[in-house]
């Protein structure tokens, strides 16, 4: 769009050379009539012009709508855009979001950690982790545990205590990535690497090999961010082990009979399989156990358009040609009975309030023996056989019964429940991003369009335009020709611009009630917030 005022200006130009062309080389006897001809044509060549600019200014329009949209979208209408940030801006972002994912050993609330433990891969740890730390320093989220490969109630104390103390802060990484192979990181220390970006490639070659970079330096960042804090956990734990007074940083150290009261009674996450301590988290609508390790991976999914049942007798609609509007991004729906708004509720231990809001891990005792405990887990062996034996009577008496679970389902929007949602609160600006995104390349595409339409000479009306001023240069009509032809140029011209600038207004016209509607919608949500 940058070229167009630039080929108006030629267009205007080129008439200009021509009518002072036609001056020069008439005769005295010709004078009158090629003065008059030439009159009309250029104004004829002026109106051109004028409209074309009118065309032109009618598409800065709705590009400027495009970005009226972004600023009403993120603000509930307020002077503020969605400011995009550079490359640099974004890259440190996620340098900082990596750094709040790093376990650290005096980060415990009741035993767990508040960064998770690496079950699964970075990809989809893009929750806001501030977020989900508050959740879990309130109590209302359980911790991210280091989980047990396998569990054997036949462990006695010593041995389980011996497994839990081999357990790393963190799952290792893995070092070197395939799809890192070949990608060079130089000095990790340095911030910039622009020099390992080989500058003969496109911009957009450029673009790919820095993300790729970027992306392989922040992988070996994590390493060794991680390795340092496994390291000071490591000499925590053996200073321990010495005698004599201990250091007060290992005051955040577990003793041996919190790790037993966490891990004596393992729980398997049924998604990830791994054992846990209790209590674990649980869906709000049919109260299924889920750990917080997996429970962060489960998000909305992407912005799309809704899926349409496709009519075989219409064409296939490209996505590029639908209503940005029409974008939408569903609620995550639960992992075991795809119950909307997915959310768990969770219940803190009673026994332990350890950590951040409680006592030092290492100053934890067991007020019961293990004597009195494997007392109580064979009273509670007992209890479940009898718990069994009548729950397979009630269900001989009644096989319509409703299951007792059901009964503590809570509403999506209870004040308990933690939803997707709530650790990615920005799922809303993400969508209206998109739907701009959207609107900016129609309006864009449909904006080069239509100037083509102004400035192609091959454009029908354009071509007549031509031929009326290509006649009157050469001096092959005399004044009454030049009144006729007027009338008649003007008729070839304006349908074609009429139907451009008509075109363009109704797309400026489309985007502008789409702004205000979407102004109206921010400024409801921000009244009820």
């Amino acid at each position: 769009m940058g070229n167009v005022p630039a080929k108006l200006d030629e267009q205007s130009s080129y008439s200009q050379y021509d009518s002072g062309s036609f001056k020069s080389g008439s005769g005295r006897s010709m004078s009158a009539s090629a003065s008059s001809g030439n009159r009309n044509m250029s104004e004829n060549a002026e109106n051109t012009v004028v409209r074309s600019r009118r065309g032109t200014s009618l598409v800065g329009n709705i590009l400027s709508a495009s970005g009226r949209a972004r600023a009403d979208s993120a603000g509930g209408g307020s002077s503020v855009p969605y400011k995009k940030k550079s490359t640099k801006e974004r890259e440190q972002m996620k340098e900082n979001h990596a750094k709040e994912l790093i376990a650290r050993y005096d980060e415990c609330v009741d035993g767990g950690f508040l960064a998770p433990y690496g079950c699964y891969g970075p990809d989809k740890l893009d929750f806001n982790a501030e977020i989900v730390k508050q959740l879990i320093i309130g109590r209302k989220l359980a911790p991210f545990y280091i989980p047990l490969q396998d569990f054997d109630e036949s462990w006695t104390k010593e041995e389980l205590i011996k497994i839990v103390d081999g357990l790393p802060l963190h799952e290792p990484f893995i070092e070197n990535p395939e799809e890192f192979e070949d990608v060079p990181v130089g000095n990790i220390r340095k911030q910039n690497f622009e020099d390992l970006i080989d500058k003969s490639l496109s911009k957009r070659e450029q673009r790919r090999l820095r993300s790729k970079i970027f992306k392989a330096r922040l992988h070996r960042k994590r390493i060794i961010w991680q390795e340092m804090e496994n390291e000071v956990y490591l000499e925590q734990k053996l200073e321990s082990k010495q005698k004599g007074p201990a250091p007060k940083n290992n005051q955040w150290l577990m003793s041996d009979d919190l790790k037993y009261s966490l891990y004596k009674n393992g729980m398997e996450c049924p998604i990830c399989f791994l054992y846990f301590p209790k209590p674990l988290n649980y869906s709000r609508c049919c109260l299924q156990p889920i750990c917080t390790e997996c429970f962060v991976q489960i998000k909305r999914a992407d912005p799309h358009f809704p899926h349409d049942e496709v009519d075989p007798t219409k064409p296939v609609t490209d996505d590029d040609d639908k209503d940005p509007n029409l974008l939408t991004s569903e609620p995550a729906n639960c992992v075991y009975c795809a119950t909307s708004n997915f959310g768990v509720t969770y219940e803190p231990p009673t026994d332990r309030r350890v950590g951040i809001g409680g006592i030092p891990p290492a100053t934890f005792k067991k007020k019961s023996d293990e004597r009195n405990d494997k007392k109580n887990d064979d009273e509670d062996d007992r209890s479940d056989e009898e718990s069994n034996q009548d729950s397979n009577d009630r269900k001989v008496n009644s096989d319509t019964a409703e299951t007792p679970r059901r009964r503590g389902s809570r509403s999506h929007d209870d004040p308990l429940v933690v939803s997707s949602d709530t650790i990615r609160p920005d799922w809303s600006t993400k969508l209206n991003k998109e739907r701009m995104r959207l609107a900016k390349r129609s309006a864009t595409a449909t904006a080069i369009h239509v100037s083509n339409q102004l400035v192609d000479p091959q454009h029908p009306s354009r071509r007549g335009s031509g031929t009326d001023l290509e006649s009157g240069s050469y001096g092959y009509s005399n004044s009454s020709w030049s009144q006729s032809s007027r009338p008649r140029a003007s008729s070839m011209l304006d349908p074609g611009i009429r139907e451009a600038e008509n075109e363009m207004i109704q797309q400026a016209i489309r985007l502008s009630l789409a702004d205000e509607k979407q102004r109206k919608k921010n400024k409801a949500n921000a009244k009820s917030h």
